[in-house]
This record gives C-alpha cells, sequence and structure tokens, in this order.
C-alpha cells in the first residue's frame, strides 16, 4: 500500500485516539502510551508497503501496537501502574449530572482498571476491548487474529476473575450482584 504523507496524516488522526485507548490500556501509564502510540505510527509508516489488506487496517495498527508494547515492556521493565487521568478515561463514559454518581462511578472504573491489570494479557485486551470499548466479540477476534469461541472464552474468563476480585475485595457489592 502506498500513501502520501497527507493520506498518512488523515490515518493518524482518524487511528491515533483508538491506538492511545489500548495502549493506556495495556500499559496503564498514559506518558508510556504516548510513547507507545508514537512508536505505533512510526512502525505503521515504515510497514504500510507491507500491508495486505487481507484484514482491517485497525486490526494491523492492533497488533503493531501489541508488538511495540511487548518490546517497551521487555525494554523497560517496569511494573504495570494505573493511570487515572482523563486522558486514559473510556471516550465512552456517559455525562451524570448527579456528582455523588459521577464520582461512584469513577470509583468503580478505578477499581476495575486496577483489576484489570492483575489479567493475565490476552483476558486483559479481550476485556478492554470489548467491556471498556464496546467492541463485539468479532471485531475483536478480527483485531487479535483469534477466533470468536477464544475471545468469548477469554471474555468470559476475564469477566469472571473481575468480578470474583471485586466481590472479595468489595462484599457490600454481594448483595447487588445476586
Amino acid at each position: 500500500m502506498r500513501v502520501g504523507e497527507d493520506e498518512f496524516g488523515a490515518l493518524v488522526e482518524r487511528h491515533q485516539p483508538a491506538v492511545f485507548r489500548w495502549a493506556v490500556a495495556l500499559v496503564g501509564d498514559s506518558d508510556d502510551a504516548e510513547d507507545v502510540t508514537q512508536e505505533v505510527f512510526v512502525r505503521a509508516y515504515r510497514k504500510l508497503g507491507t500491508f495486505r489488506g487481507d484484514g482491517t487496517l485497525e486490526g494491523w495498527l492492533y497488533r503493531i501496537t501489541r508488538s511495540v508494547v511487548s518490546r517497551h515492556r521487555t525494554k523497560a521493565q517496569r511494573r504495570l501502574r494505573l493511570d487515572a487521568s482523563p486522558a486514559a478515561r473510556s471516550t465512552h463514559e456517559i455525562y451524570v449530572t448527579d456528582p455523588g454518581a459521577r464520582v461512584d462511578r469513577e470509583n468503580a472504573m478505578a477499581l476495575i482498571r486496577e483489576i484489570v491489570f492483575t489479567l493475565p494479557m490476552r483476558q486483559r485486551e479481550v476485556f478492554v476491548l470489548c467491556d471498556l470499548q464496546g467492541r463485539s466479540p468479532a471485531e475483536v477476534a478480527g483485531m487479535l487474529d483469534m477466533n470468536d469461541v477464544s475471545v468469548r472464552a477469554s471474555l468470559f474468563k476475564a469477566r469472571t476473575a473481575v468480578r470474583r476480585t471485586v466481590l472479595r475485595s468489595h462484599p457490600r457489592y454481594r448483595e447487588d450482584a445476586e
């Protein structure tokens, strides 16, 4: 695939928010996610000629993101940490006018994000893409180059682990869950 600088600029503008959200979900830090995002688009520009078009461009970018994150993690040898900055929050958040409800929602999301970082990487990816970013399992299967059944199984395991951890650490939610 051959594109000019203007076309590549449009590609970056269109996909950069999603790549950044993926990077935050995988590395847990918005500063690191910015570095990862930049590296993803540098690699994408260099390797655009290798994109065959047999999958989606978004899936290809996600695979590059995973590769950059893996390299980043190995190179940095850092512990994952949670960043609750506004840039790291999902763009799909619902505006809540009740300040108490907004605080409760933010606390719940912070707890879930914290728990998500304890999941194995595959489960974390599937959970973040499906439950936090609202993608369908079929979409995620294409992005991760997995079959639908594997995505659904990983999602089930992730949801079970998240639920179990929430209920163990916050027993007051137990009565609401039943």
